[in-house]
């Protein structure tokens, strides 16, 4: 077939005429602009100048015998290509070799092989990205937990992932081509295998119309029975189903993890219930103990400071029997300080509840100077008589408080502050400073001594009396454990101040009973 230089110039591919030595002997002007030269500069260069790659042995002559009748063949190879300033591109070649029979018009003498020539960088780029998206959906498919099988139009096996094939129980290459409804029967709600026209897979072929059941039972070729999440997409080409894509979750795993959280949570619950019934034992042995120590500090030990009170009341005041004066002072001094005890045997023999909702505390309107003289006297039953020096600021004002419960209070709140491990390790009598103030609709009473607190005795009953009346109790700690300080604040309307002789306007004096109905059982 005759080829003219004429047309080879019209063709859009480059075009290249090689003749036996490798050497262009034409070339057209397509392969001129591909390769970046005029055509003169590439005619008379070596191939290899623009086909670095090229296999040198398609310029070779046939071999010797070869049939004369033979027609030319033509070849597609993938190669690479070179410009002029030196870039490469991936390019198709299709070489055919000229018959040497016939004269080709324009198409110098010796000439012997074609190469029409494309840039191939297009198709490399999407080969390429071809490549890519397959690696990473194998990639996917092989990570996945969930089970990915792909059926043809007839619902036999083509694609499998790693997590459906051991679902099925068989390798990939074993599943390919088997029927899905023969390795995996879907069961009806009656525990019966489904008819094969009322399968999701046959119905979303048919209709083309994706479908999901959630917890639907399953059963394996080998008779294994499974829960799991099933999802059926059909998969068309240009509008035509051409098969279905069967997604499955498998339930085992999270029924498995609900059994572990159950019975985790059964065990908590019994290890609880058993830890409260061991509480409840130790409760009901701390109460019973508490019921016998207080029996004991009603009964036994009551009676017994009773008849040694009276006894040193009665060696104190026998006229019978003259003493000398210190033996005196020191029977009535542990007379003071039995009276002391028996008042705190009896606070802890009949300790106020903090759980019982206080009752409201009946209030009248007193003098405050008289309420702290009150509470002074009382902390003597407490303290015994010269043990403790009062430093006392309460101006004269009315409050409206329950008097009998602020004395209490303010007893029980001295002695806490100046009582001490040791009467020998204490020369003289504690100082007690007391301070009463009404600021804002509220009774401030702050009473401060040497002994850094910390009973249980007295700070329960003054915390008892601030709930009956609505207020609170602060404690501070003066620095390197030097004394405390205990602050109590009433809420009390103002009732004016009040100038005048006590003795004439003022409400009745006071005692110092140290009474609190809190203290009642």
């Amino acid at each position: 077939m005759p080829v003219h230089g004429e047309v080879v110039d019209f063709l859009p591919d480059a075009v290249l005429i090689l003749d036996d030595n490798g050497t262009v002997t034409r070339a057209n002007l397509a392969a001129a602009a591909l390769l970046g030269y005029e055509r003169h500069a590439v005619e008379g260069r070596g191939v290899l100048d623009f086909l670095p790659a090229f296999d040198w042995n398609l310029t070779r002559l046939p071999a010797e015998g070869a049939s004369a009748e033979s027609t030319p063949t033509a070849q597609l190879l993938r190669t690479t290509a070179r410009t002029r300033d030196g870039r490469t591109f991936g390019a198709d070649i299709h070489t055919m070799r000229l018959d040497r029979r016939f004269l080709h018009e324009s198409v110098p003498y010796g000439s012997s092989l074609v190469i029409s020539l494309r840039d191939a960088t297009a198709a490399e780029d999407t080969e390429a990205a071809l490549s890519r998206s397959l690696l990473q959906t194998e990639a996917v498919l092989r990570t996945t937990a969930e089970a990915v099988i792909g059926t043809d139009t007839d619902g036999r096996i083509d694609l499998v992932n790693p997590a459906a094939a051991r679902l099925l129980g068989g390798k990939a290459s074993e599943l390919g081509g088997c029927e899905l409804a023969n390795r995996l029967t879907l069961l009806g709600h009656d525990g019966e295998p489904l008819d094969g026209e009322d399968s999701p897979v046959t119905q979303a072929l048919r209709s083309g119309r994706a479908c999901r059941l959630p917890e639907r039972e399953l059963r394996t070729h080998d008779g294994t029975r499974l829960t799991a999440d099933v999802a059926v997409r059909p998969v068309s080409d240009g509008g035509e189903i051409i098969g279905a894509v069967v997604t499955l979750t498998d339930r085992r795993p999270y029924e498995r993890l609900a059994d572990e959280y159950d019975a985790a949570r059964t065990r908590a619950v019994r290890h609880h219930e058993a830890a409260l019934a061991l509480r409840q034992q130790q409760a009901d042995r701390a109460e019973e103990h508490a019921r016998e120590l207080a029996d004991f500090l009603r009964g036994t030990l009551a009676q017994a400071l009773h008849r040694l009170h009276s006894e040193l009341g009665r060696l104190a005041g026998d006229s019978s029997r003259p003493l000398w004066p210190e033996a005196s002072v020191s029977l009535d001094a542990l007379a003071a300080g039995l009276r002391m005890t028996m008042a705190l045997v009896n606070t802890r023999a009949r300790p106020y509840r903090q759980e019982v909702t206080p009752v409201e505390a009946p209030r009248r309107t007193v003098f405050i100077d008289d309420v702290v003289r009150a509470g002074m006297r009382a902390a003597t039953a407490l303290t015994g008589p010269s043990r403790v020096q009062f430093s006392v600021h309460a101006p004269k004002f009315a409050v409206f408080v329950d008097p009998d419960d602020v004395t209490t209070a303010l007893g029980r709140l001295i002695a806490e502050v100046s009582s001490a491990d040791g009467d020998a390790a204490v020369s003289g009598p504690r100082h007690v400073y007391v301070t009463a103030l009404h600021r804002r609709g509220h009774l401030r009473i702050e009473v401060r001594g040497p002994h850094t607190g910390g009973g249980r005795e007295h700070v329960d009953v003054v915390q008892g009396i601030a709930a009956a009346h609505g207020g609170t109790l602060l404690t501070r700690r003066a620095p390197e454990g030097t004394g405390s300080a205990y602050v109590l604040e009433l809420p009390s309307t103002l009732q004016g101040a009040v100038a005048a002789d006590s003795d004439e306007s003022s409400p009745a004096a006071l005692r110092p009973t140290g009474r609190h109905r809190a203290l009642k059982a």
